[in-house]
Formats: C-alpha cells, structure tokens, sequence
C-alpha cells in the first residue's frame, strides 16, 4: 500500500438549492442553502481517507472562521492534515454553488489562501500524488517533477482546466479529466465518444501516460499503453454531483496505491462517484469503504 499525498484546495462550500441553474443576468428564487467542507483537493483526501487510503493533505487555509471545520473534516476522515498550514491575513478559499433539483450544479471558486500554495511548501512523496489545480499551476509542475524523480506514481486530475504543458503532461501517470476539462486541454468540442477517443490520443501524444476520462452517465474512457477500456456508469438516482469526480479520483488513488489492476480500479472509483451523486454536499457525499463494497457486490460490472 503506498502512501498518498494529496496536493490541492481547501474550501468553504456555500451550496444553493434551486428549482434550476439560472441562465447569464437572471435571478432563480432558491429553495435551501447550506455549508460543507469542500475544495477539490480536500475532497479527493477525504475520500481517500474514508475508503482506508493513508492519505496526507498538502495545502493551505485562512487565519479565518471556516479555517477550523476544514481542518476538523480532514481529520474525521483519517487524513493527516500535518502540511495544511495557515496564512496570516487571508482568507481560507470558497466555492459558491447552485445546485439545481435535476444534480446539475454551477461553481463559482475564489482562492484565497490557496493562490499562495508555493513549490517549497510541498514535501517529498515517495507513494503516490494526486493533484488538482486550484492552486497555482507551477507549484503543482515542481511537484510533479520532484515526485517523478522519486519514484511515485502520479495522478493529475486537471480540474479547473487550464493548458498544461508538456512536461506535466509527461510527468502525469494518470490524467483524469471530465469531458469538459478535455476540451480545454486539446481546444476540440467533445461532441461524441469519437471525439473524446481523439482527445484522449492528443493527450497522449503530447506525453500524458494514461488517460482516464470522466463522462458522467457515459462512463468512463481510458486510453493507455494497453489500449482503451470503455467503464459503463452505474445507474443511480441523481440528487447532486458537485464532488463525483473528486469521489472518483480520490478512490481511483486508493485503489492504484493498494496495487489493483486498472479496469477493477475503475469500477471501484466509478462505483463511489455513483454512490457520491445520491446525496447532497461534497465532503459529505464521500462513501465509506464498507459502502462501496457492498455497492458493487449488488451491481455486477456489465460484460
């Protein structure tokens, strides 16, 4: 079992509930507000803590009131939160989200403390990094170089996406984009499974290992040295999908540090982003690992 380091975003969710996302300049009367623990990268360490990873949080907070939930998450979870140091004067970073009746959500993330996330504040990772980008691009580059150098295994889930160059693309061992993070990384509308199969080429052509993108009720498609694999999604009631690509990647960590084959590893992560949509909030969605067996032990993979 390798360690993992998850090297990311620590936020505050202001979470809306609305009949439906509104439209640019329009004002939709909400139904329910609340707060979770959030960020990308807490949340794929949260998940890879409640699913038995040995998981480490790498990032920064505020010196402010949201500071101490965050933290507390973390630790509920397992999760070593010995490098979430604090930043004098700022604010711990927020995400503001209208989540609509039908799961579809809009996010809208200030970084706070998060913008400062610098190359000398990350440490050695000798198991496995997994990385988001809501902190600054370079410091994620350095580290990435650094863990290669080292021998870890490398995941980059590039979300928010931005252009990445070459030499994170070929430091990445997996890159897990959704459809829409792939179409800012290779600049092609993704308007069909052959395009996200040219999308996913592209990557790899560019120097990217394995590419493993999320598609929603898709599935999941994966190009890699040994060809491409097509995971089905499971089928679930959808009441909020704000953390499934967190829930997968986050799994998907734990199930690459325990050794697990590819396509096993897959269902296991694709089995917790379903189990992730059927509750609402992002820290609070994240299924334990008894949930997770138990949900594929009742839903065989299609042949």
């Amino acid at each position: 079992m390798r360690d993992i380091t998850v090297l990311g975003s620590l936020n505050m969710d202001l979470v809306a509930r609305c009949p439906r996302l509104p439209v640019a300049g329009e004002t939709v009367l909400g139904s329910a507000f609340a707060t979770y623990p959030g960020g990308k990268g807490a949340n794929q360490a949260v998940a890879a803590g409640r699913l038995g990873g040995k998981v480490r949080m790498v990032g920064l907070l505020g010196d402010d009131d949201f500071a101490g939930p965050l933290r507390q998450s973390l630790r509920q979870a397992g999760v070593d939160d010995s490098q979430v140091l604090t930043v004098p004067q700022c604010s711990t970073g927020v995400a503001l989200i209208a989540v609509s009746d039908d799961g579809a959500n809009q996010i809208v993330v200030v970084p706070g403390a998060n913008a400062s996330v610098v190359p000398q504040e990350v440490p050695a990772v000798q198991g496995l990094l997994l990385a988001v980008l809501e902190i600054p691009l370079a410091t994620v580059v350095a580290a990435f170089a650094s863990a290669r150098a080292a021998g870890a295994l490398t995941v980059l889930n590039p979300a928010p996406a931005v252009p990445l160059p070459e030499d994170l693309l070929k430091a990445a061992d997996y890159l897990v984009p959704n459809e829409t993070e792939l179409e800012v990384l290779v600049g092609v509308k993704m308007h069909s499974s052959a395009e996200v199969r040219r999308g996913a080429s592209l990557l790899r052509s560019r120097g990217a290992h394995t590419v493993v993108v999320t598609r929603g009720a898709a599935g999941a498609f994966v190009l890699s040295d040994a060809g491409e694999l097509n995971i089905p999604a499971f089928k679930v009631e959808v009441v909020d999908t704000t953390a499934a690509g967190d829930a997968f990647c986050g799994a998907l960590a734990v199930a690459l540090a325990e050794g697990q084959a590819l396509e096993p590893a897959l269902y296991f992560a694709s089995a917790a982003a379903a189990i992730s949509v059927t509750r609402q909030g992002a820290q609070p969605s994240l299924p334990q690992r008894a949930e997770v067996e138990q949900f594929l032990a009742a839903h065989k993979p299609a042949a």
